[in-house]
């Protein structure tokens, strides 16, 4: 998987590395998900959270939701003043 940050490509070992550089704790998270009938084999569907401080794993917290808010240049319209 691939992530587009501030134009560029970058892959998802790069970023998780960037992140662990940053002092991201890198969880991964595997559990297990069953087809939409209910019935067959279940399959595991996993993802992985950067964690810094207290935080636990949630949405907010998934690898490419923490890259996009710590490497993202906001780009703001500088005052002509």
């Amino acid at each position: 998987m691939n992530i587009n940050i501030n134009g560029f490509e970058y892959t998802k070992k790069e970023v998780l590395d960037a992140l662990k550089s940053r002092g991201y704790l890198i969880l991964k998270n595997s559990f297990p998900c069953q087809n939409g009938n209910g019935y067959g084999n279940a399959q595991t569907t996993s993802t992985e959270y950067a964690l810094k401080g207290n935080d636990l794993p949630d949405e907010s917290t998934q690898w490419h939701c923490v890259a996009s808010r710590e490497f993202q240049k906001q780009l703001v319209r500088p005052p002509l003043v």
